[in-house]
């Protein structure tokens, strides 16, 4: 059009800037937005909303906002779509309070929320590790007569998967089930997770037999022979290159939620090899563009927007990469970080309980003892410092056949066995090189806790079920002394607990562990 003399019309860049917001294209933005400021042409609420979706995709939480605020400035007022991409720009790494801030803009713009809205509030606090608050999002959305979609399902489906409720995640993939839907690539791969997890194999290779023989969806058979391995070799890899290379079009958030799902199954099936070739398709096609970040004074590597399998094989692959540049004599930075959280929660000390902040630091502490640490001045980082990074580096010890050692983190494929010949997840660990302890961050007995006062001495223990929400005739919420309580039908039980909160029952350490694209979503 430029080229010919034809000037672009509104309808024209927001076209454009909408495309580009899509994939995460923000520095293509930032050069249409320079070309209508020297015609100084203002972009309408429509093309701002784009703006703050290519910033959100790429996790520039400050310049999305700054692009909120222009609008108002510039008179295009932020309209219902423009909430909604803030909502899911923060929702995606897991920053809740901000998400509680732009919920409040909203209602006192007087947009209701509608589907899309809830869907990130609930994937906000399900990577914010808020698993009870994003249960009670799901309860907000029935009260106010918001019809769930199958992404709503999905979500749900998450927040149990991370919470380690393995019986309640299977009720829930039934539920979706028996409503007609086929679930989608990514239930399938959060339950094959959650099954390696808690060492329910039988139902794992079920579940991935029923991939591998799907005669209804392509991407799930190709999905399930590619965790089998049997795309491993260079021709046949490409057509897990051609199936990424279309999901590409489908966009950012989908491809994020995609590689998240794929990654946690590869990796608790013990494919680590191939979990880390996965995650190296997904940046070569710009997911998660904040992930590795090097210069002269920091080697950083960013997890917040990650789940927990997917962190562990970035951070596997960053202490990879950082030991062969050691070796090969590349001058190390002042500082190694990891990135577990963003926004406001960084200046919280109960960060450190975060599930993602727990589960890295767990797996640092386990690989390279010692080392890493959370540092005063923000809680959303573990750091090394250059003196301790060294001394850590120059201590890998070498291989037993006396040749020095190539990685840190021994990153292979274990065999996909029978059932009954699997017996153990510590079996997978253990031929990964991960120190035994860690299956302690792996249990899943964790329970959602949903106390009906804060000054009582008991406290509701639920293995939440959502589906018993979803059922026509059981739809049951009300409240309880001034807190939102759920009567659910399923496995409710009262623990009693002393006067300093703690359960009269042993103690244990639980923590949360977390082709036709139309089946994708």
């Amino acid at each position: 059009m430029v080229e010919e003399n034809i000037e672009p019309n509104m309808e024209t860049y927001e076209g454009l800037i909408v495309a580009c917001g899509k994939g995460g294209l923000y520095e293509d933005v930032k050069k249409i937005l320079v070309y209508m400021d020297e015609r100084e042409i203002v972009p309408s609420s429509k093309a701002y909303t784009g703006v703050i979706e290519a910033y959100g995709q790429a996790a520039m939480y400050e310049e999305a906002l700054v692009a909120f605020n222009t609008m108002n400035e510039v008179e295009s007022r932020p309209t219902f779509e423009t909430h909604n991409s803030l909502l899911h720009t923060f929702a995606r790494g897991g920053l809740y309070k901000e998400c509680e801030a732009i919920l409040l803009r909203m209602d006192e713009s007087g947009f209701a929320r509608n589907t899309d809205s809830f869907n990130a509030v609930i994937e906000a606090f399900r990577q914010g590790g808020q698993f009870e608050e994003a249960i009670k999002a799901y309860v907000d959305m029935e009260k106010v007569r918001c019809d769930p979609d199958e992404r709503t399902l999905e979500a749900v489906l998450s927040v149990y998967c991370f919470a380690g409720l393995v019986d309640e995640s299977k009720e829930q993939f039934q539920e979706i089930k028996s409503s007609g839907i086929l679930p989608s690539v990514l239930c399938y791969c959060m339950m094959l997770a959650v099954y390696a997890k808690s060492n329910r194999w039988d139902d794992a290779y079920e579940l991935l037999d029923e991939m591998y023989t799907n005669r209804v969806s392509n991407i799930h058979q190709v999905t399930g022979k590619m965790i089998k391995g049997e795309y491993d070799d260079g021709t046949n890899w490409q057509m897990i290159e051609y199936v990424f290379d279309k999901l590409k079009s489908e966009g950012c958030g989908l491809g994020l939620r995609f590689y998240n799902a794929l990654l946690e199954a590869l990796w608790w099936l013990g494919q680590r090899e191939r979990a880390a070739r996965v995650l190296n398709e997904a940046t070569k096609r710009g997911l998660f563009p904040e992930l590795f970040r090097n210069n002269k004074r920091v080697w950083a590597v960013d997890v917040h927007r990650m789940w927990e399998g997917a962190a562990y094989t970035a951070m596997s692959v960053w202490l990879n990469n950082m030991y062969e540049m050691f070796t090969i004599g590349e001058d190390l930075p002042q500082l190694a970080t990891v990135v577990v959280v963003r926004g406001q929660s960084e200046k919280s000390s109960i960060t450190q309980d975060f599930p993602m902040a727990k589960a890295a630091n767990a797996y640092l502490q386990d690989n390279v003892p010692s080392s890493f640490s959370f540092p005063g001045w923000n809680k959303g980082r573990i750091i090394c410092q250059r003196s301790q990074l060294k001394r850590m580096l120059s201590s890998i010890e070498p291989s037993s056949d006396g040749s020095k050692k190539v990685n840190i983190i021994t990153l292979i494929n274990s065999p996909l066995s029978p059932p009954e010949t699997k017996t153990s997840t510590a079996e997978v660990k253990n031929s990964q090189d991960d120190n035994a302890d860690s299956g302690k961050r792996t249990r899943t007995t964790t329970k959602l806790m949903t106390s009906t006062d804060a000054n009582d001495s008991w406290s509701l223990a639920s293995s939440v079920s959502v589906c018993e929400m979803t059922r026509a005739g059981n739809k049951v919420f009300g409240q309880a002394q001034g807190s939102v309580a759920c009567r659910f039908h399923l496995k409710q039980s009262l623990i009693p607990r002393d006067s300093s909160g703690k359960s009269s029952e042993d103690e244990e350490d639980c923590s949360f562990v977390a082709v036709d694209y139309r089946h994708l979503h």
